[in-house]
C-alpha cells in the first residue's frame, strides 16, 4: 500500500485521520493515528475495517471488546438455546448459507466426523442439509464456536434462525416463545420489531422496558413561540400545527429499530432544506437552545461522539415540544393538559428506548424568584408519568454544565448511558 493510499483508505473506511509526511513510515503514521484512541474507539474502528474487508475474525475481536462490560450470554444458556432447536437450526433455509454469514467454515474439521481434510462447510452441508438429523444444533454450535463467540454474533444467528424465511406461522411463534424462556435467564429476549409480508421479524435485545407504540411525529427545535398542536385526523393520529409552525422543525418519517440516528436527521434535513448539510442542521438546532448550559451539553455531545460513533451516533433533539406517541397519550389521557409540554433534549435509541435530558435552572423549583414546592411537585409528577410510560429521565443542574469540569461530566454521563444501551455496538 502506498503512502497516498494509506492516508485516504482509513478516512474513506472509518474516518481515521492518518498524518501525512514522506519522512514517516507507514507503521509510524498508523501508530500516530491510533495512539489517542480509547479501547472502545479502537474496537469501533476495527468493526468498520472488518465490514470493509469482510474479516469475521477482526469483527469478532472488536465486538468482544465492546461487550466486555455487558451482562453475559452464558454457555449454559447457549447450550439450552441449541437444545430448543434440536437438530434443525435453519428450518426452510440452508444451514450452511445461514451459518457461513457469521462463522469461518473453510477450515478442515477435526474430531469424530473429520476425515479427508474436508472443510467444516462441507461437513455441515452433508450432516445438516443433505442428511438432516446427523448432527444436533448443540454439536454444530461446538464446531463453529457459537458457545464462545460474541453475543452480537450469536444474536444475529438467532435472528436468522427465526426469520420468516426459515420459520413461519405457529412454528416460528412457538420457537420464539421457547427461546425466550431460555434467554430471559440472562436478561435477553427476541422481540418483534417489524414485519415482512405479514410475518413477524424478531430482534435480539436486552429485557429492558421501552416505550410501547411507535413515534409518529417529532416537533422540536422551536426558536419562537410554542407551537399549538391539533388533530387533522384523530382516527389516524394525524396532527396539524395550528400556529407557530414556522418556528419549529417537524420530523415525520418512520423511525427504524435503530432509533433516530444523526445520519437519518441529516438526510431528512437535506431533503426538506435546499443546499443544506450537517453543519447547517447543527447551526439550526443550536438556535433553539435556551441557555449556556444547554449549549454546552449540545456542543460537547457532538464534539465527543460525532467522529467516534460515526453512522451509529444517535440524534440529540433539542426542545422537543411533543413526542407524539399514541401509547404515551393513552397513558396520560387522565392528566390533560400534558404535564410536560417540552423536553430539553430527547434521544431515541434502539429497542424503543427514549431518553429525556432536562437541564434545570432555578425556574424548575421556584416561582417569582422564591422557592416553590408546587413548582417542584409539578416537575417530579411529570417525571413519574414519563417513567411510567417507559421513558428514562435524567436531570442536570444548569451549574453542572458550565465552567471547569463540565465537559468531562457530560462525556462521563454519555459514556455510561451508551454502555448501558449498547450504542455503537
Amino acid at each position: 500500500m502506498t503512502h497516498a493510499e494509506l492516508s485516504e483508505a482509513p478516512q474513506r473506511i472509518a474516518g481515521l485521520v492518518v498524518p501525512s509526511g514522506e519522512d514517516l513510515s507507514k507503521r509510524q503514521r498508523i501508530e500516530l493515528a491510533l495512539e489517542n484512541l480509547t479501547q472502545e474507539a479502537l474496537a469501533r474502528l476495527a468493526l468498520k475495517f472488518a465490514a470493509h474487508r469482510g474479516d469475521i475474525g477482526l469483527d469478532e475481536a472488536g465486538r468482544k471488546v465492546l461487550e466486555a462490560g455487558d451482562p453475559p450470554l452464558t454457555q449454559i444458556t447457549r447450550r439450552d438455546v441449541a437444545r430448543v432447536f434440536g437438530d434443525d437450526l435453519a428450518g426452510e433455509r440452508s444451514t450452511v448459507e445461514m451459518v457461513e454469514r457469521y462463522f469461518v467454515l473453510s477450515t478442515p474439521l477435526e474430531g469424530m466426523f473429520g476425515n479427508g481434510g474436508r472443510s467444516l462447510r462441507d461437513q455441515i452441508g452433508q450432516h445438516m442439509d443433505r442428511n438432516p438429523g446427523d448432527w444436533s444444533v448443540e454439536f454444530l454450535f461446538g464446531e463453529i464456536g457459537a458457545f464462545d463467540c460474541s453475543r452480537a454474533r450469536f444474536a444475529a444467528l438467532l435472528e436468522d434462525a427465526v426469520h420468516p424465511l426459515a420459520r413461519s406461522g405457529e412454528h416460528q411463534l412457538q420457537t420464539v416463545d421457547a427461546l425466550n424462556k431460555v434467554l430471559a435467564r440472562d436478561g435477553y429476549e427476541l422481540a418483534q420489531e417489524s414485519d415482512l409480508s405479514g410475518h413477524p421479524i424478531f430482534t435480539f435485545r436486552s429485557l429492558v422496558r421501552g416505550v410501547g407504540g411507535r413515534p409518529k411525529n417529532l416537533i422540536f427545535a422551536s426558536r419562537g413561540p410554542k407551537p399549538e398542536i391539533g388533530f387533522a385526523d384523530a382516527i389516524n393520529n394525524d396532527i396539524v400545527i395550528l400556529s407557530g409552525e414556522e418556528s419549529c422543525l417537524i420530523y415525520d418519517r418512520p423511525i427504524s429499530s435503530n432509533g433516530l440516528l444523526w445520519s437519518d436527521l441529516v438526510a431528512w434535513w437535506s431533503d426538506v432544506t435546499p443546499a443544506a448539510n450537517a453543519a447547517s442542521l447543527g447551526a439550526r438546532l443550536q438556535e433553539s437552545l435556551a441557555s449556556d448550559a444547554e449549549r454546552k451539553l449540545f456542543a460537547t455531545y457532538f464534539k465527543a461522539y460525532r467522529s467516534t460513533l460515526g453512522e451509529a451516533l444517535p440524534a440529540l433533539l433539542p426542545q422537543v415540544y411533543l413526542h407524539y406517541d399514541p401509547a404515551v397519550v393513552k397513558t396520560l389521557r387522565h392528566r390533560l393538559p400534558l404535564p410536560r409540554q417540552r423536553m430539553d433534549f430527547l434521544l431515541l435509541l434502539p429497542g424503543r428506548q427514549r431518553i429525556v435530558l432536562e437541564v434545570d435552572g432555578k425556574h424548575h423549583f421556584s416561582e417569582n424568584d422564591h422557592p416553590s414546592l408546587n413548582v417542584y411537585a409539578d416537575m417530579v409528577s411529570a417525571d413519574r408519568e414519563l417513567r411510567l410510560a417507559g421513558y428514562e429521565v435524567y436531570r442536570f443542574g444548569a451549574n453542572e454544565l458550565v465552567g471547569e469540569g463540565a465537559e468531562s461530566k457530560i462525556t462521563d454521563f454519555f459514556e455510561k448511558l451508551f454502555r448501558l444501551h449498547r450504542v455503537g455496538r
